[in-house]
C-alpha cells in the first residue's frame, strides 16, 4: 500500500494514472462499483489506479453547523480501498482553502499539472471544486481539449434506490443493521476500549464488556440488542450479543455499550475489541424485575445462536 498525504510533485510517480476522487465513507457497494471500474480501466491501459480521498469528511468544513457521523474511520476506509485492490491512495486533509478551490483550478493544477492523469473515473453524481462545479458535464467539456478520458459510473441500486452513504447512515442509526450491511457489502463494525462498568451483568449471570468507542465520530447503531461477533486484537473471533442503550430496567440515564461474549469469562479491561454487527434482535425493553430481564436475555442468546447457525449454512 502506498499512501500519500499530499499531492505528489513528480509527474512520473504514477504510470499512465487512472484516477478517481471521492470521500468514500463506508466504501459501500456503490463505491465498489467505481473502484472496480477504476481497476479494470487501469489494467486495460497498463496504468496505475489512484484514489484521491480525504482523512476528514468535507461536510465538517462545508457545513460545520451540521455535525456528521461517519461509517468508516480513516484507517478503516483506507484499508477497505486497499483490500479491494487499489494500492495507490492519496489521502488529503480537507481544508477551508480546498473548499474555495475552483474546479477548473483543481483540474488543471492537480489532476493534469501534478498527477498527469490520463483517465478519470467518477460516480454518477460526483462533483468537486467550489460550489460543486466539477460535475460530469464540466469534465466532459474539458476532456475534449486536454485529452483526458472520462468514465462515468452509474448508480448501484438496491431496494429500488441508489445506494448512498447518507442512506446507510440512516439505516444504521435506525437499528436496521442487516439492511445497512446489505448496502455496504460488508458487516458494520465498531472498535472500542473495554472499560469498567457497574458489574451488574456478572451478578445476572451474563458478564459484559463495556465498550468505549475509539472513534467518537462513528455512527452508533440504534438502541437495542444485536447479534455480534467480537474480534480481539490477535484476530480471534467469538460470538456474542450486544446491548446499546440506557438499561431502562435499572432506571439509568447514561448511554452504554455492553457486549456479552459467549463462552468467555476473562478480565479484559483496557483491551481493544472490534464488534462486528450481524443482526438486530430486539429493541430495549423495561422489565419489572431482574429475573424477567434474565429470562429475556436467555431468549436473546438463543435467538443470536440461531442467527449464527443460519449464517454458517
Amino acid at each position: 500500500m502506498k499512501i500519500y498525504h499530499h499531492i505528489p510533485e513528480h509527474k512520473d510517480l504514477f504510470v499512465n494514472p487512472v484516477v478517481t476522487i471521492g470521500n468514500f465513507d463506508g466504501v459501500h457497494l456503490g463505491h465498489r462499483k467505481i473502484l472496480s471500474a477504476l481497476i479494470k480501466k487501469a489494467s486495460a491501459v497498463s496504468g496505475d489506479p489512484v484514489v484521491i480521498t480525504f482523512s476528514n469528511h468535507p461536510r465538517k468544513i462545508l457545513n460545520p453547523e451540521l455535525p456528521i457521523k461517519i461509517i468508516t474511520s480513516t484507517d478503516e476506509k483506507v484499508n477497505e480501498i486497499y483490500n479491494f485492490g487499489v494500492p495507490n491512495i492519496i489521502l488529503l486533509h480537507f481544508t477551508p482553502q480546498m473548499a474555495q478551490m475552483h474546479a477548473i483550478d483543481f483540474y488543471n493544477e492537480i489532476l493534469i499539472g501534478k498527477l498527469d492523469a490520463k483517465y478519470l473515473v467518477i460516480g454518477y453524481d460526483h462533483a468537486f471544486g467550489k460550489n460543486r462545479e466539477g460535475n460530469f458535464d464540466f469534465l466532459t467539456e474539458l476532456a475534449a481539449s486536454s485529452g483526458v478520458e472520462i468514465t462515468r459510473i452509474e448508480e448501484e441500486d438496491r431496494f429500488h434506490h441508489a445506494i448512498s452513504s447518507t442512506w446507510i447512515r440512516s439505516e444504521i442509526e435506525s437499528g436496521n443493521i442487516s439492511k445497512a450491511n446489505t448496502l455496504l457489502g460488508w458487516r458494520y463494525t465498531l472498535s472500542g476500549t473495554v472499560v469498567r462498568g457497574k458489574g451488574r451483568g456478572r451478578t445476572l449471570g451474563f458478564p459484559t464488556a463495556n465498550i468505549r468507542p475509539i472513534h467518537q465520530d462513528k455512527i452508533l447503531p440504534g438502541d437495542g440488542v444485536y447479534a455480534v461477533q467480537v474480534i480481539f486484537q490477535d484476530g480471534t473471533r467469538k460470538k456474542g450479543m450486544l446491548n446499546i442503550g440506557t438499561n431502562p430496567t435499572f432506571a439509568e440515564d447514561s448511554h452504554s455499550i455492553e457486549v456479552h461474549i459467549f463462552d468467555f469469562n476473562e478480565a479484559i479491561y483496557d483491551s481493544v475489541l472490534t464488534v462486528e454487527f450481524h443482526s438486530h434482535i430486539r429493541g430495549e425493553i423495561k422489565f419489572e424485575s431482574g429475573s424477567e430481564l434474565v429470562e429475556q436475555i436467555e431468549k436473546d442468546k438463543c435467538t443470536a445462536l440461531d442467527l449464527f447457525a443460519d449464517y454458517s449454512e
